[in-house]
């Protein structure tokens, strides 16, 4: 069962982001301790060459004044004090040892040939290392002219020196491991941490997978990205819930406005075969039928209009549309049903405006509204078209002078099979208004009304341009 858990552990978000952590903390540790032991090294270098030039220096002063003789002396009193980690040569140009001190640890250093050769170059000092055959260690040797046809060499063993960066070294390495395990602990901690929204919104799935469908992530303000996840993932559960009552709803409601076209089929049907019809009768009951089928079909295709413009799956094509030509031949297209019922039609209309858009939703959305506004209006009455153009947006406003919407009805009208009181008497499914809204919705525009009851009633619709 452990192995079982270490295994899928290692597939985990936060193992991986705790690995890399490690990973790259440990390498920038051993970059940045590299880089250090690099200077170290250097400085330590730098120093040992300063003391060799400084040696150089005051031994050419010697010679200067007190001649070979001085110098001579002066090596030997150097020797005495520093002891066996350094020597001393005294050489002609042609490489002859005039004289030379504590070279029993350094016998295997043999007079440099190349430093002798740049030296009669006109360089001042050559300053080289040397690797001394039997031994660890090396050596830093400096060679320079201090008088006519004289050579001061001088050597410092790098023993101390290179046990002293193989210990820093050393313990570079040995730090590697508990840096490791160290930025491992850090780094499990902060990717725990990081996704423990993250975990949460996984819970959250969990319990609305088993039924929970109420439950919500909380937002703790914890960090800009888990707390847009969380208010996203919020946002889609309340759409998901929104859409699961929306569609209980129209089940319901479905199963209302269905039953009844259903029940007169079948009851005329029963009527016609029960009773001794004629030839007569039996067109009747066809005519009839076929007319409550179309309401069904009707129902069926404006159902699935809505759903499939709400959820996006209607292709909707986007090309130029000059909404003055779609009011105008709206218009054109129910003036007889106007004028039969004695309601004038008027606009007010742009000559010219073009917005984007597609043609036959725009279509469905005008005839829609202007259907409505007549179907509810009074004999006599007007309906008026307005369209304006105002803050890259185009606003089109219907006004009738019909029956109006009572107050406690406006919230409601846009819903699905949706009638008021008043309106049941004048037919029509109750989905004319719930299409609407789902095409203005899906041309990221605005549906808006002002109705008052027996004056009439004002849609406005807001599209971008």
């Amino acid at each position: 069962m452990l192995l079982k858990k270490l295994f899928n552990l290692r597939n985990t978000l936060s193992f991986r982001l705790t690995l890399w952590y490690a990973l790259i903390f440990t390498l920038t540790s051993l970059l940045a301790l590299s880089i250090f032991y690099y200077r170290i090294s250097r400085i330590t270098m730098e120093n040992t060459d300063e003391e060799l030039i400084e040696e150089l220096n005051e031994f050419y002063v010697l010679m200067q004044e007190g001649g070979v003789g001085q110098v001579t002396v002066e090596i030997v009193l150097e020797s005495e004090s520093e002891g066996k980690d350094v020597f001393y040569r005294l050489i002609t140009s042609n490489g002859d040892v005039l004289k030379e001190l504590n070279m029993d640890v350094f016998e295997n250093v043999a007079v440099s040939g190349s430093a002798l050769n740049d030296l009669r170059g006109n360089k001042k000092y050559i300053i080289e290392t040397i690797e001394v055959p039997g031994h660890d260690f090396n050596v830093r040797s400096i060679y320079g002219v201090i008088g006519p046809d004289i050579i001061f060499n001088m050597g410092l063993s790098l023993a101390d020196k290179d046990e002293y960066l193989a210990i820093f070294s050393n313990l570079i390495i040995l730090l590697m491991v508990p840096l490791f395990f160290v930025a491992a602990m850090i780094g499990w901690f902060l990717a725990h941490h990081a996704l423990k929204g993250v975990e949460e919104v996984t819970r959250t799935a969990i319990e609305i997978s088993k039924g929970a469908i109420d439950k919500r992530v909380e937002v703790k303000r914890r960090s800009h990205e888990i707390d847009t996840l969380a208010n996203t993932f919020n946002s889609m559960l309340d759409r998901i819930q929104s859409l699961i009552k929306g569609m209980r709803e129209m089940n319901d409601n479905v199963a209302h406005d269905l039953r009844s076209p259903l029940t007169r089929i079948r009851g005329i049907a029963e009527m016609t075969l029960v009773g001794n019809g004629s030839m007569h009768d039996y067109s009747e009951m066809a005519a009839n039928t076929i007319e409550e089928c179309d309401k069904l079909i009707e129902i069926i295709n404006t159902m699935m209009d809505i759903t499939e413009t709400e959820a996006g799956v209607s292709q909707f094509e986007s090309e130029p549309l000059n909404i003055v030509e779609l009011i105008l031949s709206a218009c054109e297209l129910f003036d007889p049903v106007a004028k039969e019922k004695e309601v004038q039609l008027i606009t007010v209309l742009p000559e010219h405006l073009v917005i984007s858009g597609d043609k036959s939703k725009m279509q469905r959305l005008i005839t829609n509204l202007l259907e409505n506004a007549i179907k509810y209006n009074k004999e006599g009455g007007t309906v008026t078209i307005s369209v304006k153009q105002e803050n890259q947006r185009v606003n089109i406003q219907i006004e009738d002078t019909g029956v109006g919407i009572p107050e406690e009805d406006l919230p409601h009208i846009f819903e699905r099979f949706y009638r008021c009181d008043r309106s049941r008497s004048l037919g029509g499914i109750g989905l004319g208004l719930s299409l609407a809204k789902a095409i203005v919705k899906a041309f990221n525009g605005d549906i808006r009304v002002k109705s008052a009851f027996d004056q009439g009633s004002s849609f406005q619709v807001i599209l971008p341009e």
